[in-house]
């Protein structure tokens, strides 16, 4: 029949709605192919029929989303939006570039940076749904199916002359002639139109998409191109028929062609969700998960246990128990997705397309034999072939141990847990210790295996879970879980603390002390803490410690007063010693203390700066005018500070110059000066001789004179001594022993 209807079947993978999103939704996998594969359009690399699903030869490392079956070639969305082609390729549908039969998958020469999310195929052309909404077209083109205005056959695509501001959301392929939802929720169509399936109220070929005449107000979600009818979904899930009506594959209980939509008759309370096409019968998924079939059903492709044509959807008989999520039309059989990833097959098996291992027609569905843990997405139907989009079957082993933390001897309880997606795992799980196998569990109804084991030495173990696996679900392996086993815990902790200088000190100064608080035992640490009897408020840079981590703490105390009055004599000072010990807690909340750690340090009375002065006559007397006296001045540090500038001042004697200007606490210095005595000096004394003075003096008389010593201390304050004075004798008279009669030749205080 129409091999057309093969590119309906096409349509039929659209029947997820070939919307881009529906495509999109498909997890990427593995394709599988069978039936009829005389030009190759199985993909394995031969041209041999397949009575069940064998893989594709995809290029390594490739994953597909969506397929689509033509007349006999086949296409696939990669996961990374190109396009594979394979099969016949007479006309240049495989998009190559080349009219070269493949039996294996080709790219197809898309425009540079194009990225495709859906595919359609009709008899011998092919389309592509591009990201951003174009429709690329290619292959035979004599009806102007590929849309681009001309009649040419394409070996590469070309873009679809969709109207001016048009983005397409999802396409479909008839026989001879194409199918396009628009983003605005209209439909397009272009091609072959002697039925009417373009849908625009003509039997007129058109070369360009052309405006499909939907109900007032209809707008619809996905499209389905059969032999040479026309299928859709609209949003309020009615489904919509037009085109070659022979059969009564548009469902509307006639057998009158119609060139517009009319609505299927579907059940009473039935809305439908995606539609497919064949070469004259039609498929609808209802929202229930029901699969609907019209239309002709010689080869029982309508799957209601008869070969009797229908003009009005009846229900496919499916297993008890089953609902679908998608439908495909080939050209005289059907295909559905049960919602475990079945695939269901009924109608034509000439060529082994319903994949039940025989080429026995079947007028109720039965299941495709899928490979040993294989699930479905996707599918799609071809001419005779038929297409799948598998995942493998996955397991999954997840491992936990109780306790992690253990010590020797004492039981760990291994327990794996193993899913798959096939159903309920069976078979035994390997535990292993890094290579070493610890012991081996059968999995229980539930999927769990469980280990005790006391055999784990000292030490980390990491753990895994091995599933074997079992014929339907695969082995897999759990992340590695660490089971420590130590000795019982030993908690202890270490303090060193020293003060970041030893001084001297002065009341007043600050003390820094550092502490290095270590956690010395076996079992983590929380809580630390520094207490001082001197350095209050100790801050510590962690609080939490693992065994053998260390955490530098910090704290300070001002000298006083108390500090200094009962602290042990020491050089330069006297010391002060204080105590300290660090506290934590273990993981079970006792606190534990380390010993008491000490530093000293020297401290010392702020020093108080003193100063003396001695002065004398070295030379002797009495003195008349013109001698020279010279003094001596003894300058004395009696405080216990350092001094330097030491200087002398008297109030006739200068300059006076010192042997040194800088003394050490108790150290001594002697400076000298001299004076030469004066007339004026002298004048009194003569005075009083009777020259000019009181007649009865003798001519002696005493000069005195003063000093004082300073010197500047550490602060740089000018220090000054005690007054210190010395007295000579002068003799302003005639007689050289008057002086000796009054009392000598000098004196000092």
């Amino acid at each position: 029949m129409l091999r057309a209807a093969l590119a309906a079947l096409l349509a039929a993978l659209c029947l997820t709605g070939l919307t881009v999103p529906a495509a999109a939704q498909q997890p990427a996998g593995t394709a599988l192919a069978w039936g009829d594969n005389g030009s190759g359009q199985l993909g394995d690399g031969t041209t041999t029929g397949r009575l069940t699903p064998v893989g594709v030869h995809l290029p390594a490392g490739t994953t597909v989303t969506a397929l689509a079956g033509g007349g006999d070639f086949s296409l696939a969305v990669t996961s990374d939006g190109r396009v594979l082609a394979w099969g016949n390729n007479s006309s240049g549908q495989l998009g190559d570039g080349t009219t070269t039969d493949r039996t294996t998958p080709v790219e197809v020469h898309l425009p540079t940076g194009t990225t495709v999310t859906a595919v359609a195929a009709g008899l011998s052309h092919s389309l592509a749904l591009t990201s951003d909404g174009r429709v690329l077209a290619w292959g035979y083109n004599a009806f102007g199916q590929l849309g681009d205005g001309t009649t040419t056959e394409r070996l590469t695509p070309v873009e679809a002359d969709l109207p001016i501001g048009t983005t397409v959301t999802a396409l479909s392929a008839g026989a001879y002639f194409s199918l396009a939802v628009t983003s605005d929720g209209g439909a397009l169509a272009w091609g072959y139109n002697l039925f009417g399936q373009l849908g625009d109220g003509t039997t007129t070929n058109r070369s360009t998409p052309a405006e499909v005449h939907l109900p007032a107000g209809t707008s619809v979600t996905s499209v389905a191109g059969g032999g040479f009818h026309s299928l859709a979904v609209t949003t309020g899930g009615r489904a919509l028929a037009w085109g070659y009506n022979a059969f009564g594959q548009l469902g509307d209980g006639t057998t009158t062609n119609h060139s517009t939509p009319v609505d299927v008759h579907l059940p009473t309370g039935t809305t439908v969700t995606a539609v497919a096409a064949g070469d004259i019968h039609s498929l609808a998924l209802a929202s229930d998960g029901r699969a609907l079939a019209w239309g002709f059903n010689g080869s029982g492709q309508l799957g209601d246990g008869t070969t009797t044509n229908h003009s009005t959807p009846v229900d496919v008989h499916l297993p008890t128990g089953t609902t679908v999520t998608a439908v495909a039309a080939g050209d005289i059989f059907s295909l559905a997705l049960a919602s475990d990833g079945r695939v269901l097959a009924w109608g034509n098996n000439n060529f082994g397309q319903l994949g039940d291992g025989t080429t026995t027609e079947r007028s109720t569905p039965v299941a495709s034999h899928l490979p040993a843990g294989t699930t479905v997405s996707a599918l799609a139907a071809g001419d005779f072939h038929s297409l799948a989009v598998a995942r493998a079957a996955q397991s999954t082993t997840t491992l936990t141990a109780e306790p992690t933390t253990a010590a020797p001897g004492q039981p760990v309880t291994l327990t794996a847990h193993v899913t798959c997606s096939t159903g309920t795992p069976t078979g035994d799980v390997v535990f292993d210790d890094d290579a070493t196998a610890v012991g081996t569990v059968a999995l229980d109804p539930d999927g769990d295996a469980v280990l005790t084991t006391t055999g784990l030495a000292l030490g980390a173990h990491r753990i895994t879970a091995r599933y074997q696996g079992d014929g339907s679900c695969p082995p897999s392996v759990s992340e590695t879980v660490v089971v420590v086993v130590e000795e019982a815990p030993r908690p202890s902790l270490g303090l060193t603390k020293r003060a970041e200088s030893t001084g001297p000190f002065e009341v007043g100064d600050r003390v820094g002390y550092v502490y290095t608080v270590t956690n010395t035992g076996n079992t983590a640490l929380h809580g630390v803490t520094v207490t001082d009897d001197l350095a209050a408020g100790v801050t510590c840079d962690a609080t939490g410690l693992a065994p053998g981590a260390i955490t530098a703490c910090h704290g300070s105390h001002v000298i006083t007063e108390a500090d200094i009055t009962p602290c042990r004599p020491a050089v330069g000072g006297c010391l002060l010693t204080n105590l300290a010990q660090a506290t934590a807690f273990e993981p079970t909340g006792q606190e534990v203390a380390s010993e008491q750690a000490t530093a000293t340090i020297t401290v010392r009375r702020q020093q108080a700066a003193e100063l003396t002065l001695a002065k004398r006559v070295v030379t002797p007397g009495p003195f008349r005018a013109g001698d020279r006296v010279v003094y001596a001045y003894t300058v004395t540090n009696t405080g216990d500070a350092a001094l330097h500038d030491v200087a002398v001042t008297d109030d006739l004697v200068a300059p006076v110059t010192c042997a040194t200007t800088t003394l050490a606490a108790g150290a001594s210095t002697t400076c000298h000066g001299t004076y030469t005595v004066t007339g004026t000096d002298v004048t009194p004394c003569a005075r009083s001789a009777g020259y000019g003075g009181d007649p009865g003096g003798e001519g002696c008389c005493e000069i005195t004179n003063t000093a004082h010593a300073t010197a500047t201390d550490p602060q740089g304050d000018r220090i000054t001594s005690n007054r210190a004075t010395a007295t000579i004798q002068v003799n302003g008279g005639k007689d050289d022993n008057c002086c000796e009669r009054h009392g000598g030749y000098g004196k000092t205080s």
